[in-house]
C-alpha cells in the first residue's frame, strides 16, 4: 500500500512544498485612515488652542482666525494621496500665521509619501519651505543670531527634520516592501519547483507501477484464462496454476521492492534537493534471490552506480523474459549477435523494460504471434529489436464483456520512451507492413554521462 499523503500537508500548501512557516505579521495599531484621522485632530486642537491663547495672531479677527486654525489642519486627512497640496496649504497658514502645527506634518508627509519616488519634488518643496519661512524683516537680515535662531527653529526644525525623517521612514517604508515582494516570488518559485518535482515523482511512480507489474499480472491474466481450457488435465492445470503461484509472487516481489526504493529514494531526494531525482529511481536495492530476477531481467539488484553486472546477464534476464512469455503460448525466438558484454545497471535495466514492454504488448494485441527478438552487441551500442508478425487470433474480450481480456492504458511505449532517453539511447516504434510491430532500440555500452 502507497503511503499516505500527510492530512497537515493537505491543510497548509506550505508544509506540502517543505517551506518553512511564516510568522504571522504584527498587525498595526492603527489603520492608516485613523492614523490619519488621530493626526488631524491633534493638529486641529493644537491649532485652535494656541489660536485661542494668542486671539490677534493672524489675518483676521480672532473668531475668524480661530476658524482658519481649524481649517488649515483639515487638508491633513490628505497627506497620503495629495502631499504637495496639503504641503501648500500649510506654507498658506504658517505665513499667514493662522497655524504653526500643520507644516511639521505636511513636510513628513512630503518626504514619507513622494520622497521614495521623486527625491527632486521633496527638495523643491524644501526650497519651497526656505523661501516662504524667511524672515521678512530687514532687522532679521541684519542681526545674525537672529538669523540663526531664526534658520534652526523655522527652517532646520520645522522643513528639514521633518522631511528628512519622512524620506526616511518612506525609504525604509519602500526597501521593506521590495523585500517582502521578493520573499513571496521566491516562495512561488519555490512552490511551482515542488509543484513539478511531485509531478514528477508521479510520472515516475506509475512508470514503475506499469514496468514493474504489467508484464506478470498480463502472464497471470493470460495463464488463469487459458485454466478453463485445460481444466480436464490435471497435470496442465497444476503446471499452469505453478505458473500463476510464481509470476504471483514475483510481481509481489517486485512491488515490495519498489516501494521500499521509492521510500529511500523519496528520503535521499529530501537531503539532496538539488539533485535530479528521475535519473536512477532503483539503484539502491538490496540483492534478491536466484530466480527473482526472471520477473524483471535485472530491473531488482543494483549494486554501487560503477559496477558492472555479469556478461551475459541481460541476455539471461531477457531469455527468461521469452521462456514466460513462451509457456504462455506466444512463440517467441531470441537470437544474439555479437559477443554479450558487461553493461551499466541502467542500461541493462532499460534493456530489459524494452523487450519486456514490447511482449506485454504482443500479448495484449497480437494473441499467438511470432515474435523475434535480436540483441547485438556492438563496441559503443547495444541494439534491441522487437519485431512481432500479425496476431494468430482475435484479441479475446473479458469474461464480464467489459473490454478486452487484457486492457491497454496507452502510456506504456511513452514511459518507455522516457525511461531509454534517460539510459541515453533512442527507441523507435512503428507498424509493420503484414499486420505485425515492430520496436527499435540502441542504448550505450558505456553509462551516459550526467
Amino acid at each position: 500500500m502507497l503511503p499516505q499523503a500527510d492530512p497537515r500537508a493537505q491543510a497548509d500548501p506550505r508544509a506540502a512544498t517543505g517551506l518553512p512557516e511564516r510568522p504571522a505579521p504584527r498587525a498595526p495599531l492603527l489603520t492608516p485612515r485613523a492614523a490619519d484621522l488621530v493626526l488631524t485632530g491633534l493638529v486641529l486642537l493644537a491649532s485652535v488652542w494656541n489660536s485661542l491663547k494668542n486671539p490677534y495672531l493672524g489675518p483676521a479677527t480672532p473668531w475668524a482666525n480661530v476658524l482658519l486654525a481649524a481649517v488649515s489642519a483639515l487638508p491633513l486627512l490628505m497627506r497620503r494621496r495629495m502631499p504637495e497640496p496639503v504641503l501648500a496649504v500649510a506654507l498658506l497658514a504658517d505665513a499667514l500665521q493662522t497655524s504653526v502645527f500643520v507644516t511639521p506634518c505636511a513636510y513628513y508627509a512630503e518626504g514619507a509619501y513622494r520622497g521614495p519616488r521623486s527625491r527632486r519634488t521633496a527638495w523643491v518643496a524644501a526650497g519651497a519651505g526656505l523661501v516662504m519661512t524667511a524672515p521678512r524683516s530687514a532687522d532679521a537680515w541684519s542681526s545674525p543670531r537672529v538669523l540663526v535662531a531664526w534658520f534652526t527653529v523655522n527652517f532646520v526644525l520645522d522643513v528639514l527634520v521633518p522631511l528628512l525623517l519622512g524620506m526616511y521612514v518612506g525609504q525604509r517604508r519602500a526597501v521593506l516592501a521590495g523585500l517582502v515582494e521578493r520573499a513571496e516570488r521566491a516562495e512561488r518559485e519555490q512552490r511551482l519547483i515542488a509543484e513539478a518535482a511531485r509531478a514528477e515523482e508521479r510520472q515516475r511512480i506509475a512508470g514503475e507501477m506499469h514496468d514493474v507489474v504489467s508484464h506478470q499480472v498480463s502472464l497471470i491474466v493470460v495463464h488463469a484464462n487459458a485454466l478453463g481450457a485445460v481444466a480436464h488435465d490435471a497435470e496442465v492445470t497444476t503446471d499452469t496454476a505453478r505458473i500463476i503461484q510464481t509470476a504471483g509472487r514475483r510481481a509481489l516481489t517486485e512491488l515490495r521492492e519498489m516501494l521500499g526504493v521509492l521510500r529511500d529514494g523519496a528520503d535521499k531526494r529530501g537531503k539532496e534537493a538539488a539533485e535530479p531525482a528521475a535519473a536512477l529511481p532503483e539503484s539502491a536495492r538490496a540483492p534478491r534471490p536466484e530466480g527473482a530476477a526472471a520477473a524483471d531481467g535485472g530491473a531488482g539488484p543494483s549494486p554501487a552506480p560503477e559496477a558492472r553486472r555479469p556478461a551475459d546477464a541481460v541476455v539471461e534476464g531477457i531469455t527468461e523474459l521469452a521462456d514466460s512469455s513462451r509457456t504462455a503460448g506466444l512463440p517467441v525466438s531470441v537470437h544474439v549477435e555479437g559477443g554479450p558484454r558487461a553493461l551499466p545497471e541502467p542500461v541493462e535495466r532499460a534493456a530489459h523494460r524494452v523487450v519486456q514492454e514490447a511482449l506485454t504488448n504482443v500479448h495484449k494485441h497480437a494473441p499467438g504471434a511470432t515474435t523475434d527478438i535480436r540483441l547485438a552487441f556492438a563496441p559503443k551500442t547495444v541494439r534491441i529489436g522487437i519485431v512481432n508478425g500479425p496476431p494468430k487470433r482475435p484479441v479475446e474480450a473479458a469474461p464480464d464483456g467489459g473490454g478486452p481480456l487484457l486492457p491497454s492504458g496507452g502510456h506504456g511505449l511513452l514511459g518507455l520512451a522516457e525511461r531509454v532517453r534517460l539510459a541515453g539511447g533512442t527507441i523507435e516504434s512503428r507498424p509493420t507492413g503484414d499486420g505485425g510491430f515492430r520496436v527499435d532500440a540502441a542504448l550505450p555500452a558505456q553509462e551516459p554521462a550526467d
